[in-house]
């Protein structure tokens, strides 16, 4: 990849992480003193604090960076709590699913599944996660092409995400679609880790980069449209590789789950600190997303969720 400079910082000042944090209206800021406790807010004050050690300051590595490529509004508490009291969104109902598409569990060993199942639980504590049995991609209709850097197939999100749309369970909080296969949102893009529906809480990732075995080059935006035949095999193989995947893959996968939930409750890409709500333009930024969310994201999730930061911590 291309380098433009030395990492490079990308940093807003203590007042702005500040406001962002606690807010300037003092009805935010009076819940923001009732949400926490003393040692939950000194936590929360790394945010702000210039020589904090527990959250990094944002860099840029490349001119390809998301961060360039997407100069965006930073989201800010305040403009999250008013999104979200404009939301319909039922948060009684308790269960996030996990909607395999053509992932099936091994027979031994660290389970791909198992580990987001706990990861979820642990990352949104309070919540129920629920894991659906795998249902084949046959049997959802979306288009698909072959991959513009690899020989692989890739899905058309916007079916998937349709799918899960129709089907979504009754009592749930949010759907999101897990698969190996590769992904891309539209004809002008690539490949996508993930994309969600606004407004309908459903959301699909695709493992398939983080996989040690998928091919970085190769492919040809000339290669005749794949055949059903090729997806059908292409199925097959995303059900063999289910195993491959190191602990440190595992993370990756347990990032972007986290990350799309996230996306699916509300929140917005994150631009002030270090943090799992950054966007990611590629592998390797993706790579380097932490797990955590940065103190202005937490206090978001606090919001909807409800844990006490102590317990989720723990």
């Amino acid at each position: 990849m291309l380098q433009c400079k030395p990492a490079q910082e990308f940093s807003f000042g203590p007042r702005a992480l500040k406001d962002a944090l606690i807010s300037t209206d003092p009805a935010l800021q009076e819940l923001y003193a009732k949400a926490f406790s003393r040692a939950e807010k000194l936590f929360l004050s790394e945010a702000y604090n210039p020589q904090r050690t527990l959250f990094c300051t944002l860099l840029i590595r490349t001119a390809f960076d998301w961060l360039l490529s997407h100069p965006d509004a930073p989201e800010d508490f305040e403009t999250f709590y008013h999104a979200m009291l404009r939301r319909k969104q039922n948060f009684y109902r308790k269960h996030i699913y996990l909607q395999p598409i053509d992932l099936i569990e091994g027979p031994a060993g660290l389970s791909l599944l198992d580990s987001l199942q706990s990861c979820v639980e642990s990352f949104f504590l309070g919540l129920r996660v629920k894991c659906l049995p795998s249902i084949p991609v046959s049997s959802i209709h979306c288009c698909f092409r072959h991959s513009r850097d690899s020989d692989r197939v890739q899905l058309h999100a916007d079916g998937i995400l349709n799918f899960l749309k129709n089907n979504k369970p009754m009592d749930a909080l949010c759907v999101l679609g897990l698969t190996l296969l590769d992904l891309y949102p539209c004809e002008t893009w690539s490949f996508t880790f993930s994309k969600f529906l606004p407004g309908q809480e459903v959301g699909v990732c695709s493992f398939a980069r983080f996989s040690g075995d998928f091919p970085q080059a190769g492919g040809s935006s000339l290669n005749p449209p794949p055949q059903k035949e090729e997806l059908c095999e292409a199925s097959r193989e995303g059900r063999d590789r289910t195993l491959q995947f190191s602990a440190q893959e595992m993370v990756q996968c347990c990032k972007v789950t986290c990350h799309e939930i996230c996306h699916l409750m509300g929140l917005g890409t994150c631009r002030w600190l270090q943090c799992i709500m950054q966007g990611a333009l590629s592998l390797d930024e993706a790579l380097l997303r932490p797990l955590e969310p940065c103190p202005i994201c937490l206090r978001k999730l606090q919001h909807v969720v409800g844990f006490k930061l102590i317990e989720r911590y723990r």
